[in-house]
């Protein structure tokens, strides 16, 4: 007697799920998987309409998207560990790093649970509460809000801070607050992963501080230009800087060993008469000089590329022997 094996029926809905997801694959080249494990319907909704356009959310069961995945040729092993729990599936030909800083901006609030802490600070507003005056009333004064009973509801008197940012909210203002329909916790798609054209990026590492990029970034290009201006890279915007800084160098070079150019002229005599000034100080009290030395102006401008830390460090030793030999000679016309 022959066996007859039964062949179970695949229902038609699968059948058109799988092409439908094999078709979304084919057409995007990213595929992220959030985590939608308590997270409401009516917020998911929220984001799908955000993303319309340039993203699609679907929801679907993780054995069917592998099946799909399979069949689309993807690296499906890639993809199992995610495969767990209930899971949105996100088709996009973004980057993304852009996804999820766009999803991150949204503020999505949900009404707080026991245990929840307040995102924001949770003020319970002045007005009609709509609630009837009785038991709740005590509920009112636990939270230290004022109130009066008006046409048989309470009224709350003024406006009451009951829990700021980062503190637990009271249990027994849940059913104060859903009723005034405040909402003071956030909630965020959480991110498992993204597949990009067969690269597996963890959803912790999707997540960008952007003021620290922005450091880095900038911190990077100082230290780059840095490096360019030092080597005089030909670049326009570093040779000007280079030219510049040689520029300074050079005449600083020029006033030090006393080169004379109609450029180099002034800064050459400021640094005698600096000198001058210097050596005329030391020998004060001294020696007789022949000058009057009562208000010795030892600021005297100087060239440019002198550094204050060589100013200081002159003035800490006193004048060298050339700086003597200099002074005297600007002194008397040596």
């Amino acid at each position: 007697m022959a066996v007859v094996t039964r062949q179970r029926k695949i229902p038609k809905w699968k059948i058109e799920e799988v092409e439908d997801l094999k078709k979304k694959m084919s057409e995007n080249h990213t595929i992220i998987i959030a985590n939608i494990e308590s997270f409401p319907a009516d917020k998911l909704h929220e984001i799908r309409k955000k993303v319309r356009g340039f993203a699609e959310i679907k929801v679907t069961r993780n054995t069917l998207f592998k099946i799909a995945a399979k069949e689309s040729g993807l690296e499906v092993s890639k993809f199992e560990p995610y495969l767990t729990g209930p899971n949105a599936f996100i088709f996009t030909n973004k980057n993304p790093f852009e996804l999820q800083l766009f999803i991150s901006k949204f503020k999505l609030k949900r009404y707080a649970l026991p245990g929840d802490k307040a995102d924001e600070e949770v003020v319970i507003p002045a007005g009609d509460t709509g609630i009837p005056a009785g038991p709740m009333l005590t509920v009112f004064r636990k939270l230290n809000v004022k109130t009066r009973v008006q046409d048989g509801k309470i009224y709350v008197t003024e406006d009451t801070t009951i829990a700021k940012a980062g503190d637990p909210i009271p249990d027994d203002a849940i059913p104060i607050l859903q009723k005034l329909e405040i909402m003071p916790v956030y909630i965020k798609l959480k991110i498992k992963v993204a597949y990009v054209d067969g690269l597996i990026i963890p959803g912790e590492q999707l997540q960008i501080n952007l003021d620290e990029y922005r450091n880095d970034i900038a911190k990077a290009y100082q230290m780059a230009f840095g490096v360019a201006t030092e080597i005089a890279y030909p670049e326009p915007a570093v040779l000007k800087v280079t030219t510049e800084k040689a520029a300074r160098n050079a005449l600083a070079l020029a006033a030090e060993i006393g080169f004379i150019t109609p450029e180099t002229v002034q800064a050459v005599f400021l640094r005698a008469l600096s000198k001058a000034y210097a050596l005329a100080s030391a020998l004060s009290g001294k020696v007789d000089l022949g000058i009057q030395v009562s208000q010795v102006q030892t600021t005297t401008q100087e060239p440019i590329a002198e550094k204050k830390e060589e100013k200081k460090e002159e003035e800490k030793k006193g004048p060298s022997e050339e700086e003597i030999g200099a002074g005297l000679s600007s002194l008397f016309g040596g």
